[in-house]
C-alpha cells in the first residue's frame, strides 16, 4: 500500500466536513492545523492515545478553538468513527494501525505540511539534515529578509506554518525547516531544497537507516529541471539522494571546489562561485558560531542568498552578525575559567561528535537521555580521545557507559560518572571541570525520559548554570 498523503483538496473541500486529527502531543502542529481547519468551516476532532493528564501543554495550546477531544487508549477506535478526512501529526507512524485502517477505508489521509505545499502560493525554500537544519533555516531567513520580498520562516520551528497561509502571496518566500517526520509522506518538493547532511536519527520511528534516508530524499525527489538542490558535497549520502533527480545542483564543501555553489578556500575564506566568477564572502574566523560544521551551514545559507540575488556584501554582513540559535552550541556563561555551553539540541551521536570537535578546550560532556536505537561506539571513541570527563544521565546512561568502557575509557584516564538528575550532572561537572575546560551539555539522545523536550532540557541547564555564574542582585 503506497503512503503518499497528497489528496487533491482545497480549502473549500473542508467546509462542513468531519475532520479527525490523529495526535495532539505538545500541540504546536495540531493546534495550528485545528485553527486553520475550523476557519475553513470543518468540524474537527483531535484524538490521542495518551490520557488527558499527559497532554496538558497540547490542550493548553488549543485555547478556545472549537474542537472535540477524544483522548486515552480508546481513542484509536474513535479516531475512525465517522471522519471524511484524517490528518496525521508529525511523529505518528504513517503505518500505524489507525492510519492503515483509514487508508483501507479510502478515507483521505493528509498532513499539515503536505496540505501547505499544495495550497501555498509563495516560493518555498526547504531545509533538512540530520543536524544543522535549524541553524541553516534561521540564517537563510535572516539573509533573505534583506531583500524586498516578504520572508516567512516556519515548518519544524515556530508555530504551525499552515496558520500563515491566509496572509501569503506569490511574491513571498517561505523558508521551511523540514524533519524526516514531515518529509516521509510528502509528495512534493520545494523550489530550493537544502540538505545539510544525512547521518542517522529517529531509528525508533523509521526502523532502518534506509527508511530514514528515503524520507529525507523527498525534499529533492519531486523537483523539476527549474528547481535547485543545495547539497553538501562532503557527504556521500546527501549526494546519493539526488541520483536521477533533474534539478540543478549548487554544491557546498569544506574540501572540494564545485563549479557552481560555495566552498572554503585555502585562506579560510567562504567563496561563492557561479562557474565563471569566484566571490569571497567572509573569512571563516569571522563567524560567531563555532565549529567547522557551522562553516558548512553558512556556505549553504550563502548559496541560497545568491539564488535570490542578495548582494555578496549583504550576505557577508548577515553571516558576521549571526549569533546562533538557542540550545545549539549556545554559550551560557564563562566562570572561573570554565566555559559552559548549552547544546541540548544535539540529540544524535554524530551531532555531539561535531560539538566536541568544535572546541579546542578539554571537555566535560553531559551525555544521555533516550537513545532512539543509536550506536554510541564512534561517539565513545571521540569522547575518550577528546574529553576530560563524561557525566551520564537518563535511560541510555548504562549503554553509553558500556560504549565508553569498550572504547578504552579506563586506560585513557577518562572519568565517567552517572548522575540521577540534570541538577546532579551539573554539580558533578562543576567539580570535575578545571580552568580552561568547557562543560558541554550535548546529550546525543532525546529528552523524553526526563523532560518534555530538548528545549526544556536546555532551558533547565541554562537556569542551573546561571544560578551560580551570575552575580546575586541585592
Amino acid at each position: 500500500m503506497t503512503l503518499l498523503f497528497d489528496a487533491e483538496v482545497g480549502r473549500e473541500d473542508f467546509r462542513g466536513r468531519r475532520v479527525t486529527i490523529v495526535g495532539l502531543g505538545k500541540g504546536r502542529t495540531a493546534s495550528g492545523l485545528a485553527r486553520f481547519l475550523v476557519s475553513c468551516g470543518a468540524r474537527v476532532t483531535i484524538t490521542d492515545a495518551k490520557p488527558r493528564e499527559q497532554l496538558g501543554e497540547g490542550i493548553g495550546r488549543l485555547g478556545d478553538t472549537p474542537v472535540k477531544l477524544v483522548l486515552g487508549p480508546s481513542s484509536d477506535d474513535a479516531a475512525l468513527a465517522d471522519p471524511e478526512f484524517v490528518f496525521v501529526i508529525n511523529g505518528v507512524r504513517p503505518r500505524s494501525a489507525t492510519i492503515l485502517r483509514a487508508l483501507q477505508r479510502r478515507i483521505p489521509v493528509l498532513t499539515e505540511i503536505g496540505l501547505f505545499f499544495r495550497l501555498c502560493p509563495a516560493t518555498i525554500v526547504g531545509v533538512t539534515g540530520t543536524k544543522g537544519k535549524t541553524t541553516t533555516t534561521t540564517l537563510i531567513g535572516q539573509i533573505l529578509s534583506r531583500a524586498k520580498r516578504r520572508v516567512v520562516v516556519g515548518g519544524n520551528i515556530g508555530r504551525a506554518i499552515i496558520q500563515e497561509l491566509d496572509t501569503m502571496t506569490k511574491d513571498d518566500i517561505v523558508v521551511l525547516e523540514l524533519s524526516s517526520f514531515q518529509l516521509e509522506t510528502l509528495a512534493r518538493s520545494p523550489h530550493v531544497a537544502v540538505v545539510t547532511n544525512i547521518g542517522e536519527d529517529h531509528l525508533d520511528h523509521h526502523g532502518t537507516r534506509e527508511s530514514y534516508i528515503a524520507a529525507k530524499r523527498n525534499i529533492v525527489a519531486w523537483q523539476g529541471a527549474n528547481d535547485i538542490a543545495v547539497l553538501n558535497l562532503d557527504d556521500p549520502t546527501t549526494m546519493a539522494i539526488h541520483t536521477g533527480v533533474p534539478s540543478m545542483v549548487r554544491g557546498f564543501s569544506l574540501s572540494l571546489r564545485p563549479r557552481h555553489g560555495g566552498f572554503l578556500d585555502a585562506d579560510g575564506r567562504l567563496i561563492l562561485t557561479d562557474g565563471e566568477r569566484r566571490t569571497p564572502i567572509i573569512v571563516a574566523s569571522e563567524l560567531r558560531i563555532p565549529g567547522r560544521h557551522n562553516v558548512a551551514n553558512a556556505l549553504a545559507a550563502a548559496i541560497v542568498g545568491e539564488v535570490f540575488d542578495i548582494p555578496p556584501d549583504v550576505i557577508g554582513a548577515e553571516l558576521r552578525a549571526f549569533e546562533g540559535v538557542a540550545r545549539r552550541l549556545e554559550t551560557v556563561a564563562e566562570s572561573d575559567g570554565v566555559l559552559w555551553v548549552n547544546d541540548s539540541a544535539s540529540t544524535t551521536p554524530d551531532a555531539t561528535i561535531k560539538a566536541v570537535d568544535a572546541f579546542d578546550r578539554p571537555a566535560v560532556v553531559i551525555l544521555g537521555g533516550v537513545g532512539k536505537g543509536a550506536d554510541f561506539g564512534e561517539l565513545a571513541r571521540v569522547v575518550v580521545k577528546r574529553a576530560r570527563a563524561a557525566v551520564l544521565i537518563g535511560t541510555a546512561a548504562d549503554e553509553i557507559a558500556g560504549a565508553l568502557d569498550a572504547a578504552g575509557a579506563p586506560r585513557a584516564g577518562l572519568t565517567v560518572e552517572l548522575a540521577r538528575t540534570l541538577e546532579d550532572a551539573v554539580t558533578a561537572s562543576r567539580r570535575l571541570a578545571r580552568p580552561g575546560d568547557v562543560v558541554l551539555l550535548s546529550p546525543a539522545c532525546a529528552s523524553f525520559d526526563m523532560f518534555s523536550s530538548a528545549d526544556e532540557r536546555g532551558d533547565r541547564f541554562t537556569a542551573l548554570v546561571r544560578s551560580f555564574t551570575e552575580p546575586v542582585r541585592l
